[in-house]
């Protein structure tokens, strides 16, 4: 699994209050495009590990969701509440890739192309749902000093409703 938490709302904390010991200094990004400030952003907290594609892609997906609409960066969009929604998004998206991954063939069984998109889509409707349950109440008051255990075990809780509610899910 991905690895989240505090390191992650740190790095992305850091950015705003600590612009000068930061890996990317977001001022600086000010008046870009929206999509050339994730870019820097996710390059410069991504780790280059074994699950760096993984990280990135969930990372890239959760800015791009909080910051829909923007076209031009603004350094003072990154509000506390967007920094929780990327937390939370960034979380729904590695809960969902899990789910993915375990699930093998699951959606090989459908009889159409648009059977297994459908069931793509509930799935991953469901795992926002069930992620944004379980990491919501736990991130706020505590983002700054959840560790990265904390933050995978949140994961796993929902991952594990997810499967009890995908069990009973009927297209």
């Amino acid at each position: 699994m991905a690895q989240a938490g505090g390191g992650l709302y740190n790095a992305l904390n850091q950015l705003r209050n600590d612009p000068a010991n930061a890996p990317v200094n977001l001022r600086a990004l000010a008046g870009r495009s929206t999509r050339d400030a994730i870019n820097a952003i996710v390059d410069a907290l991504v780790p280059e590990n074994g699950d760096s594609d993984r990280i990135r892609a969930a990372l890239n997906e959760a800015l791009a969701t909080c910051l829909d609409g923007e076209v031009a960066f603004d350094f003072n969009s990154i509000t506390d509440e967007v920094l929780m929604d990327v937390m939370v998004a960034y979380a729904t998206q590695c809960v969902f890739e899990q789910v993915v991954l375990d699930s093998d063939r699951a959606f090989a069984k459908a009889e159409t192309p648009k059977q297994a998109e459908d069931a793509e889509r509930d799935l991953f409707e469901l795992v926002r749902a069930v992620t944004e349950k379980h990491m919501r109440p736990l991130l706020e008051g505590q983002l700054q000093v959840m560790t990265t255990a904390q933050m995978q075990a949140a994961q796993l809780a929902a991952i594990k409703e997810v499967w009890r509610e995908w069990e009973d899910y009927q297209p």
